[in-house]
């Protein structure tokens, strides 16, 4: 053997000796965090069986995606001299929480602005009239003006019910009836300070402030062209508070103590329609300061060039999932097939949805949008959105499997569908965004109003599974405040009792469907299945831990269920007790 021979073959020995020592690519960096002596749920089964998929104990996290799930023995060898190392003493670990419908930046302001800008906060004592509690906000109206200079704006918030007639009046029912305060009073009372009075989820507006919004560039707010109804929706109320009441700092700040709290009920992505540039503009501020603590997956408004603008913007923590447009009111005002027995006749006349709104969501699908992120709340204006998809689809030359890659959306499930839209749905690959508060505020009063058999159309989540209609969870409600916990939402999806009754209990679900429908297939809603939803590794580690099982505890305490810790992006973003 010559020497120059010799050299190459151990050159080449020791490249294989250098080869078969390499390490695992989990060793390569180690883990930020191991998570160990757990319960992992991946949830990483997408089927619509009741299997939750993989079971863990431990969990890897680097860079603030997951790097290992399995056992102890697998995961633990892992560790490296920085890894931070969390005993989970058998605690349950779930996906967080992926919410298709609320409005985080909506209530944010009500929450935590509430010292930071000018407002007024009128609470009902017990059994007081409406005719009182208005009498009282103007005087304190009053009050308020003589310590403003002109221009600067005052916003009132009014309880969300009173007493009229011996009854529970809600807020924004008695604002539609004009039974509040009304334009004229407003503009009596303030000539020179835009005036803000919301009424849960309708407002009312004094010429002034209407003078700014409109210089803003807004539009009218469409309930104006009736001049016998002075009121304006809750959309208004959003653009309002976002564009009018405190500077863009401010409010970054304001949505950051909102996230922080829903984290903390374990949601750790929530989606929503955004009609301001500025809701857009904060979320932007924290994001490139990396201060968003849950992700946000926002739409924008169909027929609006200017909103439409806003779908450019894209991160791991923030962006667009497609336009919508908002159909009907809520109840009693849902746009529905069924004549009501005992709902007055000037409620019926204005659950018709607004003039033309068919036509822009025809518009927006021929384009090429996806509609998601909307308000359906009846079926008939289900039938509406469905009538313009396809007509829209077809404008556009689409196949029917294209139409179901557009992964179309309606949210609420409030009065819909009906069991005959179901196998509709299914054809054109609708999501349906199911929100349990309409099983629990929306099934007795339709009970009362509708009958027995048309409970069954709120949120018919069993239905809709079995159908093949793909369906997710929405919270769409402040309330989750009062509760403190996302679970007990998915308690009532599981058991639909409210009050000691059950509406629709053929609509039931098991609770790993319940689960599912707000992780793995609440990501594909918000069009990031690929790095949410599940405990996957290449996935992003956002999860929640328990202080109980949720695969084992009784069905009637799910909605007990706390959040101990939440991680988004591997990051701590609530901690309720030390581990």
């Amino acid at each position: 053997m010559t020497k120059k021979f010799f050299l190459l073959v151990v050159f080449f020995a020791s490249l294989n000796t250098a080869s078969a020592q390499t390490p695992a690519p989990e060793l390569v960096s180690y883990p930020d965090a191991i998570l160990h002596n757990g319960k992992i749920v991946t949830m990483d089964d997408k089927s619509t069986s009741t299997n939750p998929g993989t079971i863990g104990e431990a969990l890897a996290i680097r860079d603030g995606k997951i790097t290992a799930v399995g056992r102890n023995r697998e995961v633990l060898p892992l560790k490296g001299p920085l890894t931070k190392m969390i005993d989970l003493k058998g605690r349950t670990v779930l996906p967080g929480i992926v919410d298709t419908h609320s409005h985080l930046h909506d209530y944010a302001v009500s929450h935590h602005g509430a010292d930071l800008y000018p407002r007024i906060i009128i609470k009902a004592t017990p059994g007081e009239t409406w005719q009182s509690i208005v009498k009282r906000a103007l005087q304190s109206i009053g009050e308020e003006i003589k310590k403003r200079k002109p221009g600067q704006w005052i916003s009132v918030d009014l309880p969300r019910s009173a007493t009229e007639k011996g009854a529970t009046l809600d807020a924004s029912l008695a604002n539609r009836r004009g039974q509040l305060i009304t334009q004229a009073d407003l503009d009596k009372i303030a000539p020179d300070n835009p005036v803000h009075v919301r009424a849960r989820t309708s407002a009312r507006l004094n010429s002034k402030a209407l003078e700014i919004i409109q210089n803003a560039g807004y539009a009218p707010p469409e309930e104006l062209t009736r001049p016998e109804d002075f009121f304006v929706s809750n959309t208004m109320n959003r653009v309002v508070a976002a564009d009018f009441l405190m500077d863009l700092d401010t409010l970054a700040q304001v949505y950051r103590k909102e996230h922080i709290e829903w984290a903390g009920y374990g949601i750790t992505t929530w989606s929503s329609s955004i009609r301001s540039d500025r809701v857009l503009r904060a979320h932007q501020l924290l994001d490139k300061r990396g201060d968003l603590a849950i992700r946000f997956a926002y739409g924008v408004v169909m027929g609006n060039p200017q909103m439409l603008a806003l779908r450019n913007y894209s991160s791991d923590f923030l962006w667009n999932t497609g336009a919508g447009s908002s159909t009907d009111s809520s109840y009693p005002g849902l746009f529905t097939s069924v004549e009501p027995p005992i709902i007055p006749k000037e409620i019926k006349d204005r659950e018709n949805p607004r003039e033309g709104f068919d036509k822009i969501i025809e518009d927006g699908v021929a384009s090429g949008l996806r509609f998601s992120n909307t308000h359906i709340a009846g079926d008939r204006a289900l039938d509406l959105v469905l009538n313009a998809i396809e007509k829209g689809s077809a404008r556009a030359g689409l196949s029917p499997e294209q139409i179901r890659e557009k992964r179309h959306a309606a949210d609420h499930c409030a009065m819909n569908p009906r069991p005959d839209q179901i196998p509709r749905l299914k054809a054109l690959g609708v999501f349906m965004s199911c929100g349990p508060k309409y099983i629990e505020d929306g099934s007795p009063k339709i009970l009362r109003d509708y009958g027995e058999q048309y409970t069954g159309w709120v949120a018919p989540v069993k239905s809709l599974v079995d159908g093949g209609v793909k369906t997710v969870l929405e919270i769409d409600d402040h309330e989750i405040s009062r509760h403190g916990t996302v679970f007990h939402y998915l308690g009532v999806l599981v058991n639909r009792e409210v009050d000691g009754k059950v509406y629709a209990g053929k609509e039931r679900i098991d609770r790993v469907l319940a689960l599912k429908m707000s992780t793995n297939w609440a990501a594909e809603y918000v069009l990031k299945e690929n790095l949410l939803g599940s405990l996957e590794r290449g996935k992003f580690a956002d999860l929640i831990v328990l202080n109980r099982d949720y695969l084992t505890v009784p069905e009637k305490d799910i909605g007990e269920i706390k959040v101990l810790l939440t991680f988004v992006g591997g990051k701590t973003v609530h901690q309720k007790e030390p581990f």
